[in-house]
């Protein structure tokens, strides 16, 4: 994928930096001057090109794919931490979220629904989360926003303590994980360097290697960049980044060989009054539980329901896939079933008959069959059977867990649990907000 890029971005990106003789000896110390309530505006073009690894029939196989994201939000500091070392919590209100993704023939335009564009960001010291106040993200809004290089940790890219132009120091690997959305960073050769003082700005570029680990996956990841720091507003107000990574595939998702070219800008604003004091007095902005779920939904309706962020899947398919630290977990299987005379339900007898013939001789034993209520008032049945299927040498302990749940109208769903049982520590109760939270709704295409 070629990459069109501004001639601005291209002449800082590539012009040497000389420092004048009148700073040459002098040292300087950078205090950014961030306060509860500030305002900055932030516009970010990525621009990602390369292949997507995967394996298919055991064979080993490459994709074209391109992504171009563009993201323009008006971002106010709500918390600052109070040891220079905690967290972070800010809001955003994005006036454009939108992406191009191209994977082959297949064509998608993610983007953040209009009443999602307030968005709620906390930054610890290798984690950053972006979470909606107003009602759970979709993985696609997720995937338009979450970007590498969160704007509210430009402030630790700067050196802690008085340096001289032409001086570099070692980029924290903590601080590494967090730019780029790491599991962590294991080995690092990534440095920063003062390279001008001007009477206006300071201005750095950094470089390097690292080794780490990406949703349990190793990468290899490659980094050249500038970034510009505005000595009049006490700020990083500009950074321009190549990204060069190539990921290994793991059970959470396909690796990938690519470039990316971020360019962010942030400048001060005015404070919009989505985000006054008045505005945001009621909305409840710390990331609890149900604010960082995310919602799932067949793309012609018929039910959603939530998901913690360890799932993942695509909506076509009605299959989640429940990794945790980069392992696969359990999966998901759910499926919509023809409407039914709410008179004539399976009952709970039938639906252990049903799960013993559909597992044959995968069947083992019957751990526990009820009958309960989710939080819509549908009535749900649970059954959960041990049992094996066969493996390369052995067979492999299998816990599953299936459900059926029915609204008043008669309305029905299936959910199928599958874990091995070595990772039931793990999946712990993962399928309960799931089914806890599902929701029929009307469909907009005909059911098949």
């Amino acid at each position: 994928m070629l990459f069109r890029f501004s001639v601005v971005f291209f002449t800082l990106f590539t012009a040497s930096a000389a420092a004048s003789s009148d700073f040459a000896n002098k040292q300087y110390v950078f205090h950014v001057e961030r306060k509860t309530g500030r305002i900055d505006q932030v516009v970010i073009l990525l621009e990602i090109g390369g292949e997507i690894k995967y394996v298919e029939k055991g064979k080993p196989k490459r994709e074209k794919m391109g992504v171009v994201c563009n993201l323009d939000y008006i971002e106010k500091t709500l918390e600052l931490p109070t040891d220079g070392a905690g967290t972070l919590h800010g809001v955003r209100l994005y006036r454009k979220a939108e992406a191009a993704v191209n994977v082959g023939k297949d064509q998608f335009e993610p983007k953040l629904a209009p009443e999602h564009r307030l968005i709620g960001v906390e930054v610890g010291e290798r984690t950053t989360l972006l979470y909606s106040p107003g009602g759970s993200l979709s993985r696609q809004e997720l995937d338009a926003i979450d970007i590498q290089v969160n704007s509210l940790l430009l402030d630790r890219m700067l050196p802690k303590g008085p340096i001289a132009v032409g001086r570099s120091w070692a980029f924290d690997k903590d601080l590494l994980a967090a730019l780029l959305a790491l599991d962590e960073v294991e080995e690092s050769t990534v440095q920063a360097k003062l390279t001008q003082v001007t009477d206006v700005v300071a201005r750095f570029e950094l470089g390097g290697r690292l080794e780490g680990k990406a949703d349990g996956a190793e990468t290899d990841v490659e980094l050249k960049g500038r970034y510009r720091f505005d000595l009049r507003a006490k700020r990083v107000d500009w950074l321009g980044m190549l990204i060069k990574e190539d990921r290994r595939a793991s059970e959470a998702a396909d690796g990938v060989d690519v470039v990316s070219r971020l360019q962010m800008t942030v400048r001060p604003a005015k404070e919009p009054k989505e985000l006054a004091a008045a505005a945001l007095k009621n909305i409840d902005l710390r990331p609890a539980a149900e604010a960082t779920r995310l919602v799932y939904e067949f793309p012609d309706g018929g039910c959603r329901c939530k998901y913690d962020r360890r799932w993942f899947g695509d909506n076509a398919s009605g299959v989640l896939r429940l990794i945790d630290g980069g392992k696969f977990v359990g999966q998901c299987n759910l499926v919509l079933l023809p409407k039914k005379n709410p008179n004539r339900l399976v009952s709970l007898e039938e639906f252990q008959e049903d799960v013993k013939k559909a597992l044959g001789n995968n069947f083992g034993e019957l751990i526990a069959a009820k009958q309960l209520l989710n939080e819509s008032g549908y009535r749900v049945l649970r059954v959960a059977v041990d049992g094996a299927v066969p493996g390369k040498s052995e067979k492999v302990p299998i816990r599953w867990i299936y459900y059926h749940l029915a609204d008043r109208h008669g309305h029905q769903a299936a959910l199928t649990f599958t874990v091995e049982r070595e990772n039931l520590d793990r999946f712990a109760a993962a399928d309960e907000p799931i089914v806890a939270s599902l929701q029929f709704a009307e469909r907009t295409a005909p059911q098949k």
